[in-house]
């Protein structure tokens, strides 16, 4: 396995409407999702930025701070090798309807991350 970039972050904050109306209002992010506990926002470059409220509980598991996700090539191949080197608290793999994967995982320093792939190429810079 091998990390082609950084697509995505998250972060758990009681202040959600507040931080996605931050992102997106002074620092120029597209609003993509924003329903109770969760807003999902766009970089230019077609990364993502989730943010969680309290009443979001499918990521209280995501409370370390926030959450990086690491763009790979196959997330079935990824698992499979993280789960036998013993890594610990490995989540199932989640997919979306387009079939775009990801899972999380606990570092050795405590934290979570994600590891996802894409079913469509990221845009290429300035597009």
């Amino acid at each position: 396995m091998r990390i082609k970039g950084i697509i995505w972050a998250g972060t758990a904050t009681d202040e959600r409407r507040e931080t996605a109306d931050f992102f997106a209002d002074v620092l120029g992010m597209e609003r993509t999702l924003d329903v109770r506990g969760f807003s999902r926002l766009r970089a230019a470059n077609g990364d993502l930025f989730e943010i969680f409220g309290p009443e979001s509980v499918e990521h209280d598991h995501l409370d370390t701070g926030p959450v990086a996700g690491f763009w790979i090539d196959d997330v079935d191949v990824a698992h499979a090798e993280l789960v036998a080197a013993g890594v610990e608290n490995v989540s199932p793999i989640e997919r979306a309807g387009d079939g775009h994967g990801w899972f999380y995982f606990k570092a050795p320093d405590g934290r979570y991350y994600e590891l996802c792939d894409r079913s469509e190429p990221r845009p290429a810079k300035g597009e």
